[in-house]
């Protein structure tokens, strides 16, 4: 089924965890640009008939965004159901092994209506997608999780989960900074449930806590170093 954030941004659910009675949200978003005749999916994961028809139901979708490479989920199925284009960020844009239809940028503004944020350094290149409606709405892919039981943190407030793959903590707290120069009263991530009360403060909050960030560097040092391309 099909979540409504506001009049024209929805999302989609699949639920992690609850076998271990930590149960929280991996999620997917539909975005109806109003006037464009477009209607764009971001990370979109696999959906259930209910919620295919209820995306139809909007329209055909049109376009796929994607927030980083990791989330290219049900892409490819979805380009062959509805013929939708995938656009992604220029910055990673070599990354991808598939073929990539479109690119954004940071400082375009997306059919009048959706503005990309790059944001590097943090886990790799990511994108953070403003919605312009209801005061705001951020789409954040990786950069933070919201409320995940798995990881102790809290509906309502946000988090880094894993510190092991960031490469330098301080530079990643200052890529974080990035986000506070924006207007949105709203974040949606694509792990964890969403903050709908103050939740630019609370991402400042988290940034200037020097006592989150000294446990996240403890954790680092505990955590074997993946084998991963940054």
């Amino acid at each position: 089924m099909l979540n409504r954030i506001s009049d024209n941004v929805y999302y989609w659910l699949e639920v992690h965890g609850a076998q271990r009675n930590e149960a929280y949200p991996w999620n997917s978003y539909v975005i109806h640009i109003p006037g464009q005749n477009v209607l764009a999916l971001v990370d979109p994961l696999a959906a259930s008939a209910e919620t295919i028809t209820a995306i139809e139901t909007l329209g055909t979708p049109t376009h796929i965004l994607l927030t980083c490479e990791f989330h290219l989920r049900e892409s490819e199925i979805f380009q062959e159901r509805w013929g939708c284009e995938l656009h992604v960020n220029e910055v990673e844009c070599n990354r991808y092994d598939i073929l990539i239809d479109g690119l954004f940028y940071q400082g375009e503004h997306l059919w009048d209506f959706i503005d990309p944020i790059t944001v590097t350094g943090v886990y790799y290149s990511e994108t953070a997608l403003l919605v312009h409606e209801k005061g705001g709405i951020l789409i954040i892919g990786d950069l933070l999780a919201g409320g995940r039981k798995d990881h102790g943190i809290p509906d309502g407030d946000l988090g880094i989960i894993g510190p092991e793959y960031i490469r330098d903590l301080d530079k990643a707290r200052q890529s974080l900074t990035k986000l506070l120069n924006y207007d949105y009263n709203t974040i949606v991530f694509g792990h964890g449930t969403p903050i709908f009360k103050n939740p630019k403060q609370k991402l400042q909050n988290y940034i200037e806590d020097n006592a989150v960030w000294g446990h996240l560097a403890e954790l680092k040092e505990t955590r074997p170093e993946p084998d991963i391309d940054y």
